[in-house]
């Protein structure tokens, strides 16, 4: 009988406290255009419980105590509103809450600087974040033409959408060299060890959430190919139950593609659950025929391309601290580059791509730790013709390029806050590079291999103190590289006449080779309020040979190269001073950097030639016989007019000189200008929303960048000029866009015209 008692008192109390409970219900708009916000975070204040809103700004908190309650709603690029709420027991409150769009810049949380969460204004370097706002509002034809305005970037996309690759290169480099620049996709490195290449078609810019560029050497947490900076391109959190967005465009030259992106998460009460998420895409284009004029035969045909991708992640929250997560991209293309004697797809290029990954990130207490495992193949095809007319007899003659790739590797570091003041970083890296390639002649039986692997092992530590009130900051760290290349391998199978002249460089035993690299890093700064902070740093850099230089022999650009595996890496030391003032709407931010560079390298001839057509051609190889100087300053000023109307605009100086470049057969490359480096770098924009439609121009100028080392081919100056408009209808999106609205047209490197105006529309609809 006291047992029976006892059950339906405590069925009694448990009813009672959850009918105690009620239900809070709601929309997050903006207060001047009525659009819903997305992913805005909801807190009950005292309590401690909330949430964010869903693709259409709607949320619901339920479990609330009945009572009266402050609801706190904040949203990045707005002004936090407290709204005071009363709810009775079992009680569904709705509420229509509209916030107002602040005009003061924003401190936005980044991870690429320190590999901590950080704030931009606490880290004594120059960080930029191409906002998720910003990449919304943008014509994203591809992930690299977002980065194109930003000061002390130079992107090298000649041939626009048709390229079958981009350079990005930071802080005056040089232009022909990506592996001077680390491109990560969510912390994991994408330059490829065998060319050091990024192939940035394969991302999806529909499914970017922002974009974190630390400028400068980070060479003491990333290693190699951090020697002018690192580009972090952070993709969609899932973060809502079902939401996605499907678009459509169609452009100039014929070109039409879609791009979607589904995700979902499936979480219970105690935050842990399933989330999942499939982006992808489709595009073609007819192109246009990029061969001069006065060059153009029953050869030429037009440039074009056709490129598909689909990406996969799935991942499980544990709590709220602990989660893993799987990705998988996976991208194929072809892109003709405007030849056709025979072929029927004529001289082209071809990448497939697997991209895959998986991550697990922890906490606890005040230990926080990231751990992952990467793997990324590519098999990369080229096919080459070509026709020769010598003392009147015509040689034809046709081979493709095969190539795997293989980057892997295993990157786990880890944080612990000893005190408010103190947070101390270490971690380790396990990578690997290997490239298995054969050169396959059509025309003969000779098959030219080339192999080699390289293995990376590196260990870093990094401490981030801070006094007065965190007004004085410094962060110092230090990193260690070892790097292994082995295995390399230069053959001939099945030779004839066609190759006979490479018979001597036939080595299946590579020499082995290995260096090692310290990165050290130092950095102050100090906040003297607010509005005003100064930092000054000193870092040294470093890049890695390439597995192409190390192990292939071949046909380049002007001549013929063998291998040498005995290459050093390249080394630089930067010294760094910043400012950043910001009043009210109005934010100037200035950085002057000097560096010094070691053991650069460059091809030189071995004072033997070949024989290309009629014309005989040196021999190069890559050699560190080079020191380079670099200074230069950038200017940053953004002015948010109203909370609509947003204008910048930036200025970057670099001198990139060649200091000391003597060798035995070449010409002297000292006080000579690295090569696709413009002095001067001149950028505005200026962006407006309202109801009706909205618009966006940038605009920007290079002066004179020479394309060949001894800086007798150059680019004239050319500006470019880019204009948007767009409508929102509710959750659908109308869009027209016009790049390089002037038509600037110039002859680049390979000779060919690169691309004119581009105009293309396209329709979006968010659900």
């Amino acid at each position: 009988m006291k047992k029976t008692l006892l059950f339906i008192c405590l069925i009694m109390l448990t009813t009672s406290y959850i009918f105690s409970q009620g239900i809070i219900k709601g929309k997050i708009t903006n207060k001047n255009t009525g659009k819903p916000l997305a992913n805005a975070n909801v807190i009950i204040q005292k309590i401690n419980i909330g949430t964010v809103t869903d693709s259409n700004g709607l949320f619901e908190i339920k479990d609330i105590s009945a009572g009266r309650h402050k609801l706190v709603v904040s949203y990045i690029g707005f002004t936090n509103k407290v709204v005071r709420f009363s709810i009775a027991s079992g009680e569904v409150n709705e509420l229509d809450i509209k916030i107002t769009p602040t005009i003061q810049t924003t401190d936005e949380v980044v991870i690429t600087a320190t590999k901590t969460s950080r704030t931009i204004t606490s880290i004594p370097t120059r960080i930029e974040v191409i906002s998720s706002r910003t990449i919304e509002m943008a014509q994203k034809t591809s992930i690299d033409n977002l980065l194109l305005y930003n000061s002390g970037i130079n992107v090298s996309r000649p041939m626009g959408i048709l390229d079958h690759k981009s350079i990005v290169s930071m802080r005056g480099l040089g232009g022909s060299e990506q592996s001077r620049t680390l491109v990560l996709i969510d912390g994991i490195p994408f330059n490829k060890a065998d060319g050091g290449s990024v192939n940035w078609n394969l991302i999806n810019p529909n499914n970017v959430e922002k974009i974190e560029i630390s400028k400068g050497a980070v060479s003491s947490l990333y290693g190699g190919n951090a020697m002018g900076g690192v580009i972090n391109i952070i993709t969609k959190q899932i973060k809502d139950s079902l939401t996605g967005n499907v678009n459509i465009n169609y452009g100039t030259y014929n070109t039409i593609g879609t791009n979607f992106n589904v995700s979902d998460r499936i979480s219970n009460t105690k935050g842990n659950g399933f989330y999942w998420g499939i982006n992808g895409f489709y595009h073609k284009s007819d192109g246009y025929v990029s061969t001069p004029e006065e060059e153009r035969d029953s050869t030429t045909i037009k440039q074009n391309m056709e490129e598909v991708s689909t990406g996969i992640k799935l991942g499980y929250d544990f709590n709220a601290s602990n989660n893993i997560e799987f990705s998988f991209t996976y991208f194929d293309d072809f892109r003709g580059t405007g030849t056709k004697i025979y072929d029927k797809d004529g001289t082209c290029f071809n990448h497939t791509d697997y991209t895959n990954s998986i991550r697990y990130k922890g906490k606890k207490g005040k230990l926080k730790w990231n751990t992952v495992a990467y793997y990324n193949f590519e098999t990369f095809y080229r096919l080459s013709e070509s026709i020769k007319n010598k003392h009147g007899q015509i040689t034809y003659k046709t081979y493709d390029v095969s190539s795997d790739r293989t980057d892997l590797g295993l990157l786990f570091n880890s944080s612990i806050e000893i005190s408010d003041n103190n947070l101390i970083t270490a971690g380790i890296d396990i990578k690997k590079g290997q490239v298995d390639a054969s050169d396959n002649y059509h025309t003969s039986t000779d098959i030219v291999i080339n192999k080699g692997e390289m293995d990376i092992y590196s260990m870093y530590l990094q401490d981030e103190l801070s006094f007065f009130d965190k007004k004085l900051l410094f962060i110092g760290g230090v990193r260690f590289d070892y790097t292994k290349f082995y295995e390399g391998v230069y053959n001939i199978e099945n030779g004839t006449n066609a190759t006979s002249i490479l018979n001597s460089l036939i080595n299946k035993n590579l020499d082995e080779n290995s260096w090692n690299a310290i990165s050290p890093k130092f950095s102050v700064q100090y906040r003297f309020n607010d509005k005003l902070r100064s930092y000054i740093s000193y870092s040294r850099g470093f890049r890695p040979s390439v597995l192409d230089d190390l192990c292939r022999s071949g046909f380049i650009s002007g001549g013929f190269k063998i291998a040498n595996p005995n290459l050093e890496a390249e080394k630089l030391d930067n010294i760094e001073l910043g400012i950043d003032y910001t009043l009210n709407n109005l934010k100037v931010s200035t950085s002057l950097y000097a560096s010094k560079g070691k053991d650069f390298m460059y091809y030189i001839s071995t004072g033997d030639s070949i024989a290309m057509g009629s014309r005989l051609k040196p021999i190069r190889k890559r050699a560190n016989i080079s020191e380079v100087e670099i200074f230069g300053a950038e200017l940053d000023i953004l002015y948010q007019i109203n909370s609509n109307i947003r204008m910048f605009a930036n200025y970057t100086y670099n001198h990139s000189e060649i200091k000391d470049f003597t060798t035995e057969f070449d010409t002297n490359l000292s006080g000579m200008t690295l090569t696709y480096v413009p002095k001067n770098m001149i950028s505005g924009g200026i962006s407006w929303q309202n109801r009706f439609v909205n618009a966006s121009a940038n605009i920007k100028y290079l002066n004179t960048q020479y394309k060949n080392d001894i800086n007798t081919e150059k680019i004239d100056p050319y500006s470019r000029l880019d204009i948007r408009f767009w409508k929102n209808i509710k959750n659908l999106r109308l869009g027209l866009s016009i790049q390089n609205l002037t038509d600037e047209v110039h002859i680049e490197s390979h000779g060919n015209n690169t691309m004119g105006r581009y105009i293309s529309t396209d329709i979006s609809y968010k659900f």
